[in-house]
């Protein structure tokens, strides 16, 4: 299956957790600017269209991408965290989105920054407590696919490969355990004693054994005529 498909079955699952206000209304345009001194060499960079969750549009698949709908309706629904996943970035962008007014007003501008280029993938704030639709954004970190990085360079992003995570040092190994000390060996002043023992019990077990065959043979003392 190719990850566009892929980035839209997840969006469906993520439907399910995500409050009928925003399903009804989704973001109407984004724009797409920063990334250090200078800003996107092209400027700007703005798409429009229907971005409710669900669409598979390049709006609607943005959304995804940066885990916008659950930053900032469900922080619950998978996915979003109170601190930064990474601290190896990259170069910050930012997307302005817009949101219908649910009255008809002025449209309401949520704002998210984005790490395209971050270890482990991409990687997205979203601000709590700003106005959209009926509430305000709960907010969080997102950590996202690979995918949101392939998308906003086909936009227009620089193409850089991401970050590499930090290089955990290996464990050294164990030091090998002391050899055990070996008995010292014996000295005839001290040896001679634990022969005579061997010795001995050898001269009783085969008197023992003598003995037995004896009897089983037969041959008992002689007796005098």
């Amino acid at each position: 299956m190719k990850p566009r498909a892929l980035a839209v079955l997840a969006l469906a699952v993520l439907l399910l957790a995500v409050p009928t206000a925003a399903v009804a209304k989704g973001v109407t345009a984004a724009t797409i600017d920063g990334g250090g001194p200078g800003g996107l060499p092209g400027g700007p960079i703005t798409l429009r269209g229907g971005g409710e969750p669900g669409s598979s549009t390049d709006l609607g698949m943005l959304a995804l991408g940066t885990g916008l709908y659950a930053a900032a309706f469900d922080p619950d629904s998978g996915g979003v965290v109170k601190a930064a996943p990474t601290d190896r970035l990259g170069p910050r962008y930012a997307i302005t989105w817009t949101f219908p007014d649910p009255v008809g007003g002025t449209d309401r501008k949520v704002r998210q920054l984005v790490w395209p280029y971050a270890a482990g993938g991409p990687v997205s704030f979203t601000p709590a407590g700003q106005a959209v639709l009926d509430t305000t954004t709960i907010g969080g970190w997102y950590q996202g696919f690979d995918g949101l990085r392939a998308q906003l360079i086909e936009l227009g992003l620089p193409d850089r490969e991401p970050l590499a995570p930090v290089a955990t040092a290996t464990p050294a190994p164990p030091a090998p355990a002391p050899a055990s000390p070996q008995p010292a060996p014996a000295t005839p002043s001290t040896a001679w004693p634990r022969v005579a023992a061997a010795v001995a019990g050898l001269l009783v077990l085969g008197a023992g054994v003598a003995v037995a065959l004896r009897r089983r043979l037969g041959h008992g003392p002689a007796t005098a005529p």
